[in-house]
């Protein structure tokens, strides 16, 4: 604490002051150090996972779909996800959220930690997978318990056991569970049909922005792009919209796989030997069984440069154990598998591109006034176009996947981007696949830029790059155990290694193989302008023709169209030839009569088939040639 003296010293004619005095006073101070629950961490640093502020429900919406579907997949089941979204309380902004899917379940002595307890999940693992940190459906019970007094409702349902239900909420300062209510659901009650599923149910407090909501829409919209496989059904106070199930094609689920030891630490080290701990392994045994692509002969090299002595592995000390980790950081070893990784694939992507879905809201005028109706539209391209790359970025496998969707009922450019089949929608100016874009041009294909802002001049865009005046979609999917986000958001993907490398090399296959087809259709747009422009004036000329001579002006009319039209199609190659059939007959017939006078110069006959100047010149020529002597300089001129 400090207390403050302040003295005013006035010298003598002036109002000036002078000195400002300030005395402290000392004191102990002692600083305590408290343990913060991570579920408390986590609730007031919100935005490490991406909730806040108005971006509460798009998280949970995508939180919730996520889950399901990394819940069916995991047993290779078709999905059929349920959402529901309602207004519950519009003075203090609180919503139901509710999400049904027909996945494994959790079992029932697991869902209050799997559901509330942060850092608590089953996808800590060398694996691809949507989740990455475990958190959300934690966020969305820690929310309800800060924000509102209604429990958190769950149903789950797994082969082994009976539907249960729980009223759940989460004791924010230990991080631990709290069951209000538990019961055995019986038949006549149940909320899953199927085997095995998972439901549940919450109340949020936060505001629904036209923003958000279309990011909501675009989010599930372009979930059903890249999983054509499941059902979703949404469900607002707007209406109720069903994505249908295009293809039963699913894709192989993801595999546990060992890490590389190009990528290994101290800490992935100790955390192997304790797996073997009971197990009496050499360090050696350790090496070969704990890291892909690391045989014996290579641990029993790598142990030998490291310096170190046989023992047990427990028995190694860190200092002895960074010396082996610093030997694999400098030893080249062959790439890491990719056979465990879970990509789209050509089929299931070409069947998301050729039947994409879009939600829109339809305005309806009834007695109360004007409502509207939530609804889906299926875009289907004219053309589209897949094309894949396997690289490794940061020692992990990585699978690159591109595809294009042009034409047919695609209004305008879009790019769409995914990662470990999860949609991107915010920071996409500092995405990599943005830089992609603008690095890659389309009119080195043979499309000009002039052609197409010619053909596609009502387009709207603030870029000046030609790819974005077509109506095309692009599509970029990365695939991957850990994918390099540039936040903790995960909503944009940062350009490390070569990954940009093989997006570029991805997109340029992809414009090669559509490029023919645009330049056809940007030549079929000039022929159509061009024939709207000749049946443009095609009266007017009908009109100055008939005030000259008497003409059936019904019959030239069609007549000028049918020639038009010939025209344009490319049928006909020299109009000329067709208005005035007869003109190059007779010019022909003229000029072989000229060519069979006889002369004395025998040759002349031939020599005149070249000759292009008139006969008035070729006869002042003859006269004066004898006569004249020109320099051969002055010739030249």
């Amino acid at each position: 604490m400090t207390s403050k003296v302040t003295t005013e010293v006035l010298e003598k004619g002036t109002k000036q002051v002078k000195t400002i005095l300030q005395i402290a006073q000392k004191q102990k101070t002692k600083i305590s150090y408290d343990k913060k629950a991570e579920s408390e961490f986590f609730v007031d640093n919100s935005a490490l996972a991406g909730f806040t502020g108005e971006r509460i429900l798009y998280m949970s919406v995508r939180e919730l779909i996520e889950n399901s579907l990394d819940s069916c997949e995991i047993n290779h089941i078709l999905p059929v996800i349920r959402l529901r979204l309602k207004l519950l309380d519009g003075l203090n902004d609180l919503w139901t959220i509710s999400c049904k899917d027909n996945g494994i379940g959790i079992p029932s002595e697991k869902v209050p930690v799997a559901v509330c307890s942060f850092l608590t999940s089953g996808k800590y693992v060398e694996k691809q997978q949507r989740g990455l940190f475990g958190v959300g459906l934690k966020m969305i019970a820690a929310f309800s318990t800060k924000d509102t007094d209604h429990p958190l409702r769950v149903w789950s349902k797994s082969e082994e056991e009976s539907e249960c239900y729980f009223d759940l909420r989460t004791d924010i300062g230990t991080n631990k569970p709290i069951t209000l209510f538990k019961k055995n659901v019986k038949n006549d009650e149940s909320q899953i049909e199927g085997e095995s599923g998972f439901k549940v149910e919450a109340v949020l407090r936060a505001k629904l922005s036209p923003v958000t909501k279309n990011k909501i829409y675009d989010y599930i919209s372009q979930t059903s792009i890249v999983n054509p496989y499941a059902i979703i059904t949404f469900e607002t106070d707007e209406g109720k919209v069903t994505f249908k199930r295009r293809t039963e094609i699913m894709p192989y689920p993801s595999k546990e796989v060992l890490p590389h030891p190009s990528d290994m630490d101290l800490k992935t080290l100790k955390k192997a030997i304790l797996n073997f701990m009971n197990q009496k392994t050499t360090l050696q045994g350790i090496l070969s069984n704990s890291f892909q692509k690391m045989s014996n002969d290579k641990a029993k090299e790598i142990i030998t440069r490291a310096g170190l002595p046989i023992k047990p592995a427990d028995k190694y000390d860190e200092h002895e154990l960074i010396k082996v980790v610093n030997v694999c950081k400098h030893t080249k070893f062959q790439s890491p598998n990719t056979d465990h990784l879970s990509p789209i694939g050509e089929k299931i992507l070409t069947v998301g591109m050729t039947s994409e879905y879009s939600i829109i809201l339809n305005k309806e005028t009834a007695n109360s006034g004007s409502q509207t109706q939530l609804s889906a539209k299926i875009l289907k391209p004219a053309l589209t176009a897949y094309s894949s790359r396997i690289c490794v970025v940061n020692n992990r496998p990585t699978i690159v996947e591109c595809g294009i969707a042009y034409g047919g009922d695609m209004p305008s450019f879009k790019l769409f981007r995914f990662a470990n089949k999860i949609p991107l929608l915010y920071d996409e100016g500092s995405d990599v696949a943005r830089e992609v874009i603008s690095e890659v041009g389309i009119n080195k294909m043979g499309i000009s830029k002039k052609e197409v802002k010619e053909q596609f001049s009502h387009v709207e865009t603030k870029s000046d790059r030609t790819v974005e005046y077509l109506p095309i979609h692009i599509f970029f999917h990365i695939c991957s155990t850990k994918i390099p986000y540039k936040t903790a958001g995960k909503e944009s993907i940062a350009s490390e290694g070569d990954l940009k490398k093989y997006m570029k090399s991805c997109l340029s296959d992809l414009y090669r193989k559509v490029s023919a087809q645009i330049r056809r259709e940007l030549k079929l747009k000039e022929d159509e302008n061009k024939l709207r422009l000749y049946k443009h004036y095609i009266p007017f000329i009908i009109d100055a023709i008939s005030e000259s001579i008497k003409i059936d002006s019904k019959k030239l009319s069609l007549a000028f169209q049918n020639l038009a039209e010939r025209y344009v199609s490319g049928e006909l190659t020299n109009i000329t030839k067709q208005i005035f059939p007869d003109s190059n007959q007779k010019r022909n017939q003229m000029t072989d009569k000229k060519n069979t006078v006889n002369n004395d110069n025998g040759d002349e006959n031939n020599l005149n088939k070249f000759d292009k100047r008139t006969s008035v010149s070729k006869h002042g020529n003859k006269t004066k040639l004898d006569k004249i002597n020109i320099h051969r300089k002055i010739t030249k001129k």
